[in-house]
């Protein structure tokens, strides 16, 4: 008998211990596991903030060299033009200028606006705010749509960096309600609480579920509004109405009001 229970006291001891190491084990994969998705999630993080940036510095050089050559050539262009002009008197020669000039006026405003969707000037002069009013102006006036701007706060400033990026957002959202929402106005309301800025963007177009459309499209365009956004921390909320769409967008960082626009 005395055997038979030291045979037992063995046996559950080996036991307890095998299930020890097997339940260490499976912790230390668990934990590596999740160590390697931390280290993995990090690094797909830099390489987005890297990505982005350099997309950033191209956009600058290319409205750069736009504005500052391609647009410099054509304003040349048309003074010499303007001088020609004077030159000519038969009609149907001075009938052939003017549709020159028409057709180059259309080549220099179309080169601005190329200018103005890659680096708009008045985002780095002028910030955010300003930036986003012009760009409504401008898109109200190419289209038969409302595009109305909101700003209660006349002091929010907000970083350039974060600036860039919620301007690049506002800029896919418009394109997306323009090519396939179907709307007649939107307004775009930015403004700031004791959490952070917010800046909510409502529309009375083809209502459509983010986060769905998201996880199942194929394009660019929402796979881009959430990488700049996680780029930056903020957050996206998609609130129910009865008709169009209505997002919020949070970004939870403490503004310093000195900061450059």
């Amino acid at each position: 008998m005395e055997g038979s229970s030291e045979i037992k006291l063995v046996f559950w001891i080996g036991t307890s211990v095998m299930l020890f190491l097997a339940f260490g084990l499976i912790f230390m994969v668990l934990f590596y596991q999740r160590h390697f998705a931390k280290m993995k999630q990090k690094e797909i993080e830099l390489l987005l903030k890297t990505s982005l940036e350099s997309e950033k510095k191209e956009r600058q050089r290319i409205a750069k060299d736009l504005h500052d050559s391609v647009q410099g050539d054509l304003n040349a262009i048309r003074n010499y033009l303007l001088l020609l002009s004077r030159k000519i008197h038969d009609d149907q020669n001075r009938e052939l200028l003017e549709e020159t000039k028409n057709a180059l006026e259309q080549t220099i405003e179309n080169t601005r606006l190329i200018s103005f969707k890659l680096i708009p000037p008045l985002l780095e002069t002028r910030g955010l705010a300003v930036a986003v009013e012009d760009y409504f102006e401008t898109l109200s006036k190419s289209s038969d749509k409302k595009f109305t701007f909101q700003q209660n706060l006349s002091e929010l400033v907000v970083p350039i960096e974060i600036g860039y990026e919620l301007f690049r957002v506002v800029q896919e959202f418009t394109s997306n309600m323009l090519k396939y929402g179907n709307i007649t106005k939107c307004i775009l309301s930015l403004d700031k609480n004791n959490d952070g800025v917010t800046l909510e963007i409502v529309d009375d177009g083809v209502a459509f579920d983010f986060k769905s459309c998201y996880a199942q499209s194929k394009g660019s365009g929402l796979y881009n509004i959430q990488s700049r956004l996680n780029s930056i921390n903020s957050k996206l909320v998609q609130r129910e109405v009865m008709s169009g769409n209505h997002f919020i967008i949070y970004l939870p960082q403490k503004y310093d009001q000195s900061s450059p626009g």
